[in-house]
Protein backbone atom coordinates (compact mmCIF):
# COMPACT_ATOMS: atom_id res chain seq x y z
CA UNK A 1 0.00 0.00 0.00
CA UNK A 2 1.01 3.02 -1.15
CA UNK A 3 1.42 6.08 1.39
CA UNK A 4 -1.07 8.52 -1.52
CA UNK A 5 -3.58 5.38 -0.49
CA UNK A 6 -3.24 6.10 3.47
CA UNK A 7 -5.82 9.27 4.01
CA UNK A 8 -3.77 11.82 6.07
CA UNK A 9 -4.86 13.77 9.40
CA UNK A 10 -5.97 12.48 12.58
CA UNK A 11 -9.65 11.98 11.44
CA UNK A 12 -8.82 9.94 8.90
CA UNK A 13 -6.82 7.59 11.08
CA UNK A 14 -10.27 6.97 12.83
CA UNK A 15 -11.61 5.34 10.44
CA UNK A 16 -8.13 3.91 8.06
CA UNK A 17 -7.48 0.59 10.38
CA UNK A 18 -10.97 -0.56 10.80
CA UNK A 19 -11.97 -0.02 7.40
CA UNK A 20 -8.32 -1.61 6.17
CA UNK A 21 -9.29 -4.24 8.30
CA UNK A 22 -12.76 -4.76 6.84
CA UNK A 23 -10.88 -4.41 3.60
CA UNK A 24 -8.80 -7.55 4.09
CA UNK A 25 -11.99 -9.63 5.46
CA UNK A 26 -13.56 -8.46 2.13
CA UNK A 27 -10.62 -9.82 0.25
CA UNK A 28 -10.24 -13.36 2.28
CA UNK A 29 -14.45 -13.75 1.62
CA UNK A 30 -13.91 -12.97 -1.99
CA UNK A 31 -11.15 -15.41 -2.29
CA UNK A 32 -13.32 -18.07 -0.85
CA UNK A 33 -16.27 -17.05 -2.79
CA UNK A 34 -13.67 -17.71 -5.55
CA UNK A 35 -12.40 -21.48 -4.45
CA UNK A 36 -16.57 -22.26 -3.65
CA UNK A 37 -17.64 -21.17 -6.96
CA UNK A 38 -14.39 -23.02 -8.50
CA UNK A 39 -15.02 -26.14 -6.76
CA UNK A 40 -18.63 -25.62 -7.21
CA UNK A 41 -18.23 -25.66 -11.13
CA UNK A 42 -15.59 -28.47 -11.27
CA UNK A 43 -17.32 -30.94 -8.96
CA UNK A 44 -20.85 -29.75 -11.74
CA UNK A 45 -18.69 -30.79 -14.85
CA UNK A 46 -17.18 -34.40 -13.60
CA UNK A 47 -19.89 -35.99 -16.07
CA UNK A 48 -17.06 -34.73 -18.79
CA UNK A 49 -15.12 -37.15 -17.73
CA UNK A 50 -17.29 -40.14 -16.33
CA UNK A 51 -17.70 -39.60 -12.82
CA UNK A 52 -20.62 -38.50 -11.40
CA UNK A 53 -21.89 -34.93 -10.99
CA UNK A 54 -21.09 -34.09 -7.25
CA UNK A 55 -22.08 -30.06 -7.01
CA UNK A 56 -21.66 -28.57 -3.67
CA UNK A 57 -25.00 -28.42 -2.47
CA UNK A 58 -26.30 -24.63 -1.55
CA UNK A 59 -23.78 -22.99 -3.14
CA UNK A 60 -26.34 -20.18 -4.82
CA UNK A 61 -27.20 -19.56 -1.35
CA UNK A 62 -23.59 -19.30 0.09
CA UNK A 63 -22.79 -17.05 -3.06
CA UNK A 64 -25.85 -15.05 -2.75
CA UNK A 65 -25.05 -14.42 1.35
CA UNK A 66 -21.70 -13.53 0.89
CA UNK A 67 -21.82 -11.07 -1.54
CA UNK A 68 -23.65 -8.42 0.39
CA UNK A 69 -21.05 -9.30 2.90
CA UNK A 70 -18.36 -8.41 0.68
CA UNK A 71 -19.60 -5.55 -0.72
CA UNK A 72 -20.33 -3.79 2.60
CA UNK A 73 -16.80 -4.89 3.98
CA UNK A 74 -15.23 -3.02 1.71
CA UNK A 75 -17.51 0.08 1.55
CA UNK A 76 -15.83 1.88 4.20
CA UNK A 77 -12.64 1.24 2.45
CA UNK A 78 -13.46 2.53 -1.07
CA UNK A 79 -15.18 5.46 0.63
CA UNK A 80 -11.97 6.44 2.56
CA UNK A 81 -9.67 6.50 -0.09
CA UNK A 82 -11.51 7.61 -2.87
CA UNK A 83 -11.38 4.43 -4.72
CA UNK A 84 -14.86 4.45 -6.21
CA UNK A 85 -16.08 5.77 -9.04
CA UNK A 86 -17.41 9.39 -9.69
CA UNK A 87 -18.93 11.28 -12.00
CA UNK A 88 -17.68 14.42 -13.33
CA UNK A 89 -20.84 16.06 -15.19
CA UNK A 90 -21.72 18.87 -12.97
CA UNK A 91 -17.77 19.45 -11.90
CA UNK A 92 -17.67 22.13 -15.04
CA UNK A 93 -20.58 24.03 -13.80
CA UNK A 94 -19.30 24.21 -10.41
CA UNK A 95 -17.04 27.24 -9.37
CA UNK A 96 -13.48 26.76 -8.29
CA UNK A 97 -15.01 27.94 -4.55
CA UNK A 98 -17.99 25.69 -4.57
CA UNK A 99 -16.28 22.42 -5.12
CA UNK A 100 -14.87 21.72 -1.41
CA UNK A 101 -18.77 22.45 -0.59
CA UNK A 102 -19.81 19.80 -3.19
CA UNK A 103 -17.37 17.69 -2.11
CA UNK A 104 -18.93 18.04 1.31
CA UNK A 105 -22.44 17.86 0.51
CA UNK A 106 -21.65 14.70 -2.12
CA UNK A 107 -20.05 12.59 0.87
CA UNK A 108 -23.14 13.95 3.29
CA UNK A 109 -25.64 12.40 1.15
CA UNK A 110 -24.25 9.43 0.36
CA UNK A 111 -23.43 9.04 4.29
CA UNK A 112 -26.90 9.81 4.97
CA UNK A 113 -28.66 7.31 2.19
CA UNK A 114 -26.30 4.60 3.79
CA UNK A 115 -27.25 5.04 6.93
CA UNK A 116 -30.72 5.02 5.83
CA UNK A 117 -30.15 1.69 4.67
CA UNK A 118 -28.72 0.32 7.50
CA UNK A 119 -31.37 1.16 9.47
CA UNK A 120 -33.81 -0.87 7.05
CA UNK A 121 -31.31 -3.45 7.56
CA UNK A 122 -31.43 -2.99 11.14
CA UNK A 123 -35.21 -3.46 10.89
CA UNK A 124 -35.25 -6.09 8.52
CA UNK A 125 -33.08 -8.25 10.99
CA UNK A 126 -35.26 -7.11 13.77
CA UNK A 127 -38.10 -9.15 11.56
CA UNK A 128 -35.98 -12.14 10.46
CA UNK A 129 -34.66 -12.78 14.57
CA UNK A 130 -38.48 -12.09 14.99
CA UNK A 131 -39.99 -14.51 12.76
CA UNK A 132 -37.69 -16.84 12.86
CA UNK A 133 -37.43 -16.27 9.07
CA UNK A 134 -34.72 -18.98 7.70
CA UNK A 135 -32.68 -19.40 4.42
CA UNK A 136 -34.01 -21.92 2.29
CA UNK A 137 -31.68 -24.88 1.31
CA UNK A 138 -29.43 -24.56 4.53
CA UNK A 139 -31.79 -23.63 7.74
CA UNK A 140 -29.36 -20.59 8.68
CA UNK A 141 -31.76 -18.03 11.00
CA UNK A 142 -31.48 -14.91 8.55
CA UNK A 143 -30.62 -12.60 11.43
CA UNK A 144 -26.91 -12.53 12.04
CA UNK A 145 -26.53 -12.10 7.99
CA UNK A 146 -28.63 -8.65 8.30
CA UNK A 147 -28.05 -7.32 11.39
CA UNK A 148 -23.95 -8.22 9.87
CA UNK A 149 -25.19 -6.08 7.08
CA UNK A 150 -26.81 -3.24 9.13
CA UNK A 151 -23.40 -2.85 11.06
CA UNK A 152 -21.35 -2.71 8.20
CA UNK A 153 -23.26 -0.28 6.73
CA UNK A 154 -23.41 1.53 9.74
CA UNK A 155 -19.54 1.83 9.56
CA UNK A 156 -19.82 2.78 5.68
CA UNK A 157 -21.88 5.56 7.18
CA UNK A 158 -19.09 7.25 9.43
CA UNK A 159 -16.73 6.77 7.15
CA UNK A 160 -18.16 9.04 4.78
CA UNK A 161 -19.11 11.32 7.28
CA UNK A 162 -15.09 11.22 7.89
CA UNK A 163 -14.21 11.51 4.28
CA UNK A 164 -17.05 14.42 4.15
CA UNK A 165 -14.76 16.67 6.32
CA UNK A 166 -11.42 15.30 5.42
CA UNK A 167 -9.81 17.24 2.04
CA UNK A 168 -9.47 15.30 -0.79
CA UNK A 169 -6.36 12.84 -0.79
CA UNK A 170 -3.52 13.51 -3.31
CA UNK A 171 -5.04 10.21 -5.52
CA UNK A 172 -8.45 12.25 -5.93
CA UNK A 173 -8.57 15.77 -5.83
CA UNK A 174 -10.72 18.44 -5.99
CA UNK A 175 -10.76 19.35 -9.58
CA UNK A 176 -9.32 22.86 -9.87
CA UNK A 177 -10.24 23.04 -13.62
CA UNK A 178 -13.00 25.06 -15.07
Amino acid sequence: MTSEATPQGGLARLGHWPSLVLAVVACAALFGLMLLTFVDVLGRNLDIIGMTPLPIPAAYELVSLTMPFIIFCALPWVNLTGGHVTIDLLDGFVPRFARRAQHMIVHLVSAGAIAFMAWRLYMRSVDHLEYGEVTVELYLPMWPFSTAMAVLAAIAAVVMLIAAVLPPSADHPIPQDA
